[in-house]
């Protein structure tokens, strides 16, 4: 990687999720300047930030997060959001805009310019046009506010968060892609994760293939086999990044590659993520 944070000569810059230090953060068993210090070894262009390391639930302030961030040379990419929009109870929606709208606070005060947004968890007795119609209205109100405040939300093509019961309501392509559709006028965008269509033994190039003009983020991540909700170092799996990575050049894609590091190898699991992604971004 170049001094500038280029890759190849590309303007795509480098960061990361760390879910696999999640847990450790939050509960106070790794101090976050660990993981930061850890960031800036490797060279990440940046990081990204979610509920788990700022307070109340991780250990520092969001303005904290920023400066340490900026203080080690890391910009904060993304800020990960855990919105679910397919709860039956109109009050619970509701809740859900007015927790998503203090996210999207959280995420501009740690200097974040986008925020990830789901649809929500998969619910028994919850049909699927009547999902894609809540999910959309949910995502329009947050969309509106995001831009209020200068920033971006993507929805990504998900699978499963760590609080939750089920899997993603729109974890199936076709589903996501009825949400996308229901949202084609709005400003939200799509956080394209290159491994989630692994997971429900799907075709990510084909999903890609659709939403790529709409591509506002992307996420690195990686499954040893199909069908397994188990991930493994970015890179040493099936997932078809390189593939993936050339597409989104083809269509101009100039933004963020945030690496999602959840195989929960220790660092030197990051290392190996981070060195294959830096690979394979030089490949396409």
């Amino acid at each position: 990687m170049h001094a500038d944070g280029k890759v190849g000569g590309s303007p795509l810059r480098l960061s990361c999720l760390p879910v696999s230090f999640f847990a450790a953060i939050s509960q106070r068993q790794m101090p976050l300047e660990e993981w930061l210090d850890l960031a800036a070894e490797l060279g990440l262009d940046g990081v990204e930030c979610g509920p788990l390391l700022v307070k109340p639930l991780g250990p520092v302030a969001p303005g904290e997060f920023r400066r340490l961030a900026e203080v080690r040379g890391l910009a904060v990419s993304n800020f990960t959001g855990y919105t679910d929009f397919t709860r039956p109870e109109p009050e619970a929606r509701e809740r859900e805009v007015s927790a998503a709208f203090e996210a999207l606070r959280v995420a501009q005060e740690v200097g974040a310019p986008s925020f990830r947004a789901l649809t929500g968890q998969r619910r028994a007795g919850v049909e699927v046009a009547q999902g894609v119609e809540w999910v959309a209205a949910g995502l329009r109100q947050v969309a509106e506010e995001a831009m209020r405040l200068g920033l971006r939300v993507n929805l990504e093509n998900h699978t499963k968060a760590f609080t939750w019961d089920d899997f993603d309501f729109a974890m199936r392509g076709d589903v996501f892609l009825r949400v996308v559709d229901a949202l084609g006028d709005s400003a939200v965008g799509v956080q394209f994760d290159v491994a989630n269509p692994l997971v429900a033994e799907e075709d990510a190039l084909a999903l890609l293939e659709r939403v790529k003009s709409s591509v506002g983020y992307v996420h690195l991540n990686d499954v040893r086999r199909a069908g397994a909700f188990e991930f493994v170092p970015v890179g040493s799996g099936i997932a078809p990044i390189r593939e993936a990575l050339v597409a989104l050049r083809a269509v101009g894609y100039e933004g963020w590659v945030g690496i999602e590091e959840a195989s929960r190898t220790g660092n030197a699991g990051f290392r190996e993520a981070v060195a294959n992604a830096r690979r394979l971004l030089a490949e396409a």
